[in-house]
């Protein structure tokens, strides 16, 4: 287990921003440019000014979103706008939401974590990451100094000791902060008291660590370390470079939620409706389903069975399942099963390129979690097919992880996403 350390966390002033909701944001790379105009006029201090600045056709080197934001940072101290807390804490952090039609209680906390600088690493990933995104996230880092969103990372408990202190302490005390956002109601308690931190951290010392989401957040946090390491800085900066922002949740959580990531193609190689059939039913049983919401439920009924919905236009909406695991297994080469076994694996190695010849490059696939987009990308035109997938399970995230492999992009959407703007980690 890394080292999980309290801190002093950057807040806002409770005084001076009465409604916390007007403040906060989802992590940067789910929010698009509506909803990234819709967050900035909302609050002129919403934390959206900082993680995603906009950008300007006049920025350079000087004036760009990321020196922007720093500039903002300050001044929002200066203002007291954003206060330090007095004392080191782990932020205990809930979140309640609605999802298959039950309501569930989401658990966990926020606190710094040691970030592995060697080669082996206790913190297991699960998925691969691009370069666009990460000098991205590394020049605002750089400018700000800060680690304004947490990422969001797993821990396995089986004595749930750590669940345990901080259960006890919630039934004590009141949050400071309550705020509901996009749906989601979300809870916020100060934890200082150094004897329960010291317990969190005993529970945890053994244990392993697999990111959930921010994956592209970790790397950059290493990738900065490695520089503050070697600039002529204070011994207490560079130690504190070493740490990232991190949201801890039990993995043995049965609110642990994890949404698919449909996917859309715009280019299928010329192929009609009628082509792609006929190379899919090769390999998949077929079934016509009269309406999304029909196809949806009998994709949901065939979770376990390599089943998948595919989408061309029209009025019918398929099911496709895979007649033998061993076509894939054939095809997909040089992985362990489990990874072979994953329902994306299938559908990108096996589908994509082995079926149909589908170009999986960047440009050529989007995702979406609704299936009602998925279905109106394809009704627009812009896209060709789709395909829906059900959840991975995080069982299987685990288990990807310790072998030391990496899912193919966009395997997990895990919900909902910690919110931005509820405590900052100034390094």
């Amino acid at each position: 287990m890394p080292k999980i350390r309290p801190f002093r966390a950057l807040r806002y002033n409770r005084d001076l921003v009465k409604n916390i909701s007007k403040v906060v944001a989802p992590p940067y790379d789910i929010i698009p440019p509506k909803l990234q105009n819709e967050l900035y006029g909302k609050h002129p201090n919403n934390i959206i000014r900082l993680i995603l600045g906009k950008i300007k056709k006049a920025d350079n080197a000087k004036d760009n979103r990321y020196n922007r934001a720093a500039k903002l940072l300050d001044g929002w101290v200066e203002k007291g706008i954003l206060i330090c807390d007095k004392k080191p804490a782990v932020y205990i952090y809930t979140q309640r939401y609605k999802y298959g039609g039950k309501t569930i209680d989401r658990f966990g906390f926020i606190c710094r974590m040691g970030l592995d600088l060697g080669r082996k690493t206790k913190v297991l990933p699960h998925e691969n990451t691009l370069l666009a995104p990460k000098l991205d996230r590394l020049s605002l880092t750089r400018a700000t100094k800060c680690n304004l969103s947490p990422i969001f990372v797993l821990y396995e408990d089986k004595g749930r000791k750590v669940a345990s202190v901080l259960r006890r302490f919630i039934s004590k005390n009141k949050p400071e902060i309550d705020v509901d956002f996009q749906g989601v109601n979300n809870k916020m308690w100060v934890l200082d008291d150094p004897e329960d931190i010291k317990r969190i951290e005993k529970a945890l010392d053994k244990s392993d660590v697999f990111i959930a989401d921010g994956h592209h957040r970790y790397e950059v946090a290493r990738m900065y370390a490695r520089e503050v390491e070697k600039k002529d800085l204070s011994a207490s900066e560079k130690e504190s470079s070493k740490y990232v922002l991190a949201y801890f949740v039990e993995s043995e959580e049965k609110a642990l939620t994890v949404l698919p990531a449909h996917r859309v193609a715009k280019d299928i190689g010329g192929l009609s409706k009628a082509e792609a059939i006929l190379r899919l039913e090769k390999f998949f049983s077929i079934e016509k389903m009269s309406t999304l919401s029909k196809m949806m439920s009998r994709l949901e009924a065939l979770s376990g069975s390599h089943t998948f919905g595919m989408y061309m236009g029209g009025k019918d909406f398929l099911i496709l399942s895979l007649k033998d695991v061993r076509y894939s297994d054939n095809a997909i080469k040089n992985k362990p099963k489990d990874w072979k076994r994953l329902d994306v694996s299938i559908l990108h190695l096996f589908i994509f390129q082995n079926v149909l010849g589908i170009s999986d490059s960047d440009d050529n696939i989007d995702f979406f979690k609704s299936p009602e987009e998925t279905a109106a990308a394809v009704r627009s035109g812009k896209f060709k097919i789709a395909f829906f997938l059900n959840p991975t399970k995080a069982w299987q995230v685990r288990r990807i992880a310790h072998i030391g492999e990496r899912m193919p992009r966009k395997a997990t959407y895990f919900y909902p996403k910690p919110v931005s703007g509820l405590v900052i980690n100034k390094h």
